[in-house]
């Protein structure tokens, strides 16, 4: 889905402008007409008494008159609306609109603006309440070991899942020890996500599942029993978690092991054959013990459930005795798991486990829960201790990395009155974070994107939210929660839904293997009833120079190396998600109006999608309120002048197209403090003979190498095999490519997945390799989206035995785009021998010619500037041997702004060419340079300009 598609277009009145700049006039293209791109809401729905709010997203400023009404069908029942103008949010212009006076239970509602109609949208007396099966459905979907008819009865959820789903028992043969050797029975456990795997860093989930149920148990609509066992299906789905658990304590005594194994795009009954001790089992790996420590708190938790339940009298009679000894073999298993951990706190900790406090963090969950069941304040103790020496620090997940908030909400109610102390002000804390974060947009969405979709961190901190206001009654915490979620079901830039099946534009493609149809372009997708997926990320994976945030509900034929990054869901992704619902479901029609604000910082530069070099300075500006304002990580102080606060980064240590965030903070009197988040790009650099492009070294390094991947082997012509491994060969970090062929005729190919570089600017593609096998043959392509080229000639080149550097000249191939370029090597033997490839280095080069273009007459607008200055700096570019330059650019603060001839038509540089570039500057003092390159010599750099002031 692109973001930007026309639907409607209102036309303003254009007016051409000039500005002066050293004399010269510059004409300003008039104003277009406005699009209305989209009208979006949440696709789940409304509460009646809930906070209601909308998005239209165009790409100008809509006139005065544009219409805004809600329907119901056809029928008009809210004749206008407010637009409220955010300003510029991710390149478009964003308008919201707040109807929460519509109360009205009914279905089949829709916003229209300016004759565009959002998706339609229902209000009921508590919209969260119909969304609580499927919550349970995703789990027992993940479920391992089982049929998926036997963990999901006929019609258990009112969205249901697509047939295609439904599998056998898989994986009844886990698992193996390291060396095979020893079989362990750790069947069962929810499988992570859509690649099978069961890891010790996400068996927190099980109790936050237990947890979800001793909170909000008491409500008939969260004590649902769809499976009509006689019990809470909150509990049931907690002690099938807590089962693997115990599971993995009989085998082990205390520590704890992932499983892994992904295997292909067929359902988990097919990846192994299920009988204990083929070679097709599973084998255990990445030992640690922060899954121990979590498996106690899960443990300890899910008995504390059970213990409700039976409590409640929502255990059947005949059956108490079983649940009763299950309980007390849940809380034998977490005291065993927690001896464990606390006998072997050196231990490595494992995957996906706490990265700050150490094992600490994750004993936390297990000390929290264990004296919440048992009542031994030893427990307790010590969970105050570790949380009165965290100090608070920003996260970019708040779920298994860190065990701390959902702790501390729960020890709250019983602590000490120290403990409370130390407990309120850690997570008031946070919340200041999540209020004035998720103020930098219109959306309500913490504003923290990498290259691992937000929707993760989003929806942990909205169930950390909840948590507070249930603890606190803060109403801005239930506000931000509703506002939260609407992101999460439609309220955002792509109108989409990254909800599986709820809503009208809901996420289609998941990664899961579980859709065996993924890799045919027939394939439609699939429906995991409630399933969230990770959703946007800064870049698009297959195309770095993408804009910022980006996604596209893309299949994974299209992109079958990285639609995880954005399509993922997982058992840890869906726990804030989960945890929200049942809370909002439980809480009813609270009042969630009241409250101040939180004072609001911008960082008016770096932009989101900005490229940068070098020095890169940091603008940020708010009311008088805030003072000391600091730059994370490390919060280092900002220079403060004139309403501006700045402070500066050097990038020169990060690789090209690095992603990276930025956080700004401000305190105010009382000590409450605002944050705002900003993002940045590091530039590429400009062509040159000295600055060339890596493309991948092999050791995570270069455009596709920082990514972690090897190349794969997709294709064997005429029959043979192929593997592709990175590995380390003569102290060279290498990609060591292998071909056992059926033939002389056999061919392996092999490709950095389908990854394509911008390699624009450079000549040749320069490779260092070499070979142990001299039948090898190496024939390497170059392709773009419309022609393909075989840059070794049409006949396989022989590959030196000693290692030697390549180079090909891609000038060579006119029809070549080499700024989406995609790379193939093909091996072939000239006999039935097995081959290897070792290849040191892939990068786009150029060589020395010529002399060095000049930059002269540089100037900006003069006089009093101000932000609503057009500012246009200029600069000469002449060059001796006529070479048009491959790019002149402004570098203001360290931003990259590309520059344009003021006459195209003037294409002989030998007299000089004017190129300018036109933009609003930000309010504060700047420093910028002009650059250039005609790629055969150096990059040449203007002095800076310093000291322009805009007020």
């Amino acid at each position: 889905m692109a973001r930007r598609r026309a639907t409607s277009i209102w036309t303003a009145t254009a007016v051409a402008t000039t500005v002066a700049v050293g004399g010269a006039v510059i004409a300003a293209p008039p104003a277009a007409a406005a699009t209305i791109e989209r009208v979006t809401v949440s696709q789940a729905g409304y509460s009646a008494s809930g906070h209601k709010v909308g998005s239209v997203i165009t790409d100008g400023a809509l006139p005065g008159s544009t219409s805004c009404r809600i329907l119901q069908g056809q029928t008009v029942v809210v004749p206008s609306c407010s637009l409220l103008d955010r300003g510029t949010t991710w390149g478009d212009r964003v308008y919201v609109v707040d109807f929460s006076t519509l109360t009205t239970v009914a279905d089949d509602y829709a916003l229209e603006v300016g004759g565009v109609l959002s998706p339609r949208f229902s209000v009921t007396e508590n919209v969260w309440a119909g969304y609580l099966d499927e919550m349970t459905a995703f789990y027992r979907l993940q479920r391992s070991g089982v049929a998926t008819s036997d963990a999901y009865p006929a019609g258990y959820s009112s969205i249901a899942p697509s047939d295609k789903i439904f599998h056998g028992p898989g994986h009844l043969d886990d698992a193996a020890s390291a060396d095979g050797t020893v079989h362990y029975d750790l069947t069962g456990g929810w499988y992570d996500a859509g690649d099978y795997g069961t890891y010790g860093g996400n068996q927190w989930v099980g109790g936050n599942i237990a947890i979800t149920y001793l909170r909000y148990g008491d409500n008939a609509a969260v004590a649902f029993d769809n499976d009509d066992n006689g019990v809470p299906d909150l509990v049931d789905e907690a002690r099938f978690g807590s089962e693997y658990l115990l599971r993995m304590l009989a085998a082990f005594d205390g520590a704890f092991w992932d499983v892994k194994g992904s295997g292909g795009f067929q359902h988990p009954d097919a990846h192994t054959d299920g009988i204990v001790g083929t070679g097709d089992d599973r084998r255990i790996s990445g030992y640690g013990v922060g899954g121990s420590a979590k498996a106690a708190g899960s443990l300890a938790a899910t008995a504390r459930a059970v213990e409700k339940a039976i409590a409640d009298g929502r255990v059947p009679a005949a059956d108490l005795g079983e649940w009763q000894a299950f309980a007390a073999e849940a809380e034998a298993g977490a005291v065993a798991f927690y001896e464990y951990v606390d006998a072997h706190r050196n231990d490595p900790i494992g995957g996906y486990s706490t990265t700050r406090g150490g094992i600490a963090n994750s004993l936390l969950f297990a000390e929290v829960q264990l004296h919440l069941l048992t009542g031994d304040t030893a427990y307790r103790t010590s969970a105050e201790a570790t949380i009165a020496a965290t100090e608070y620090s920003i996260l970019s997940n708040t779920n298994y990395w860190d065990m701390g908030p959902l702790s501390m909400a729960e020890l709250y109610p019983v602590a000490t009155a120290g403990g409370k102390t130390n407990i309120q002000r850690y997570l008031k804390k946070q919340l200041d974070y999540i209020l004035s974060t998720t103020d930098d947009t219109p959306y309500g969405v913490v504003n923290q994107f990498k290259n691992f979709g937000v929707n993760e961190p989003h929806v942990s901190y909205v169930a950390d939210a909840m948590r507070y206001y249930e603890l606190f009654g803060d109403q801005r915490a239930l506000k931000a929660v509703q506002r939260g979620l609407y992101w999460v079901f439609g309220n955002n830039p792509w109108g989409t839904s990254w909800v599986s099946g709820v809503g009208e534009n809901s996420v289609k493609y998941l990664h899961t293997r579980l859709d065996e149809e993924a890799q045919s372009q027939t394939g439609t997708g699939v429906i995991l009833p409630g399933a969230l997926v990770s959703g946007p990320n800064a870049k698009d994976p297959l195309d770095v120079r993408s804009a910022s945030p980006w996604y596209q509900d893309r299949p994974v034929w299209q992109d079958s190396g990285q639609q995880w990054r954005y399509n993922e869901y997982s058992v840890s992704i869906q726990t804030g998600l989960f945890s929200a619902l049942f809370g909002l479901t439980a809480i009813g029609d609270a009042a969630w109006s009241a409250g101040t604000p939180p004072t609001t910082l911008t960082v008016t530069s770096p932009q989101i999608g900005d490229q940068v070099t070098g020095d890169v300075t940091v603008f940020a500006q708010s009311g008088s309120s805030l003072t000391q304002h600091a730059l994370g990580p490390d919060w280092t102080p900002m220079t403060a002048a004139g309403g501006v606060s700045t402070g500066t980064l050097n990038v020169d240590a990060l690789a090209p197209f690095t992603t990276a965030r930025i956080d700004v903070r401000g305190t105010q009197a009382s000590g409450a403090q605002s944050y705002s988040s900003t993002h940045y790009t590091v530039a590429p650099p400009l062509p040159s003979p000295d600055s060339p492009l890596l493309y991948d070294g092999f050791g995570r390094d270069g455009v596709f190498g920082m990514q972690g991947y090897t190349w794969v082997n997709w294709y064997n012509n005429h029959a043979g095999v192929g593997s592709a491994v990175n590995t380390t060969v003569d102290g060279r970090t290498v990609a060591r490519l292998f071909q056992n062929p059926a033939s002389a005729m056999s061919q392996a190919k092999f490709q950095p997945w389908h990854h394509s570089v911008d390699a624009s600017g450079y000549r040749y593609l320069t490779v260092t390799m070499r070979t142990p096998s001299p039948n090898l043959r190496l024939r390497i392509e170059v392709s773009d989206a419309d022609s393909n080229h075989r840059v070794t000639g049409n006949t396989p080149i022989a590959v030196s035995g000693e290692w030697t550097t390549y180079s090909f000249d891609l000038a060579q191939f006119a029809g070549l785009d080499r700024s989406q370029a995609k790379l193939v090597f093909w091996l072939q033997q000239t006999a039935d021998t097995d081959g290897e490839l070792l290849v040191d280095e892939v990068s786009f080069t150029n060589q020395a010619a010529g002399t060095a273009p000049t930059l002269s007459a540089i100037s900006h607008t003069s006089g009093s500037l101000t932000t609503g200055t057009d500012v246009t700096v200029q600069a000469t570019y002449t060059d001796a041997d006529g070479e048009a330059p491959h790019a002149v650019e402004l570098v203001l603060d360290g931003v990259i702004h590309r520059m344009t001839a003021v006459d195209p038509s003037d294409t002989d540089v030998t007299d000089g060419a004017v190129y300018a570039v036109t933009r609003r500057w930000v309010k504060g003092v700047h420093t910028y340079d002009v650059r250039t390159t005609d790629t055969t010599s150096s990059v040449v750099t203007s002095p800076a300009v310093t000291g322009v002031v805009v007020g």
